[in-house]
């Protein structure tokens, strides 16, 4: 636990500061008046910026990079991966079984605020509790912080995390509390798991170095 927790530092307290924050917010202010609040802030930049942000932890990407991290190591391949998916399949539940009744800013807003929407978006009217994509954006980018070698690199990977979550705001996917509790789940599942898989010896090579000894035996 105490190596999890080394590896993990700077992207745990960052978000910690940034999720103080926004409980505050969450306590003093209604969530439709949140939301219209920040539909104000769009801009030309903005429309095209998030409506493309938004795809960064999406299926593709994640089974890109944990591919990738498959051939160097498979145990850290196999430990974000599961803490992915298990975080995404609690989200999908929540979502549609215990907080089905929970419906989008495009639905719950209409006919009360003339909100601004991004052309080429395809609107979600329903299953808004808790941000899947949230979800996905910071297990993902926590699971990227977790094995990079400096922090820089950890720095980065938590503002991606950060603007992609962002991203379901300014579209309008989603109210502002999804998204945050999107990202507690997202980031405490996948580092249960990193934690756990760190306790194993197993899977240490990569797929090309089990492939260099396999050709070098042969």
């Amino acid at each position: 636990m105490k190596e999890a927790l080394s590896k993990s530092a700077l992207f745990l307290i960052a978000h910690a500061i940034i999720l103080s924050a926004g409980l505050v917010v969450i306590m003093l202010t209604d969530k439709n008046a949140l939301h219209i609040w920040f539909n104000q802030w769009h801009s030309s930049f903005g429309d095209t910026f998030f409506r493309y942000a938004t795809h960064m932890a999406e299926g593709m990407m994640i089974g890109f990079m944990i591919f990738i991290i498959l051939i160097y190591k498979v145990r850290y391949a196999v430990a974000g991966l599961v803490g992915i998916v298990v975080s995404g399949l609690i989200t999908q539940f929540l979502k549609r079984v215990v907080f089905n009744d929970h419906f989008r800013p495009s639905k719950v807003l209409e006919g009360i605020a003339d909100l601004h929407f991004v052309d080429g978006v395809n609107l979600h009217r329903s299953f808004s509790f808790p941000s899947g994509h949230s979800t996905s954006a910071f297990a993902l980018f926590f699971f990227l912080a977790y094995i990079s070698p400096n922090k820089k690199l950890q720095g980065l990977c938590y503002a991606l995390a950060l603007i992609t979550a962002s991203s379901r705001v300014y579209l309008s996917q989603h109210f502002f509390e999804d998204v945050y509790v999107g990202s507690i789940m997202g980031t405490l599942i996948c580092f249960a798991s990193m934690a756990f898989f760190q306790t194993q010896s197993w899977g240490e090579k990569g797929l090309l170095a089990n492939f260099e000894t396999n050709r070098t035996r042969s």
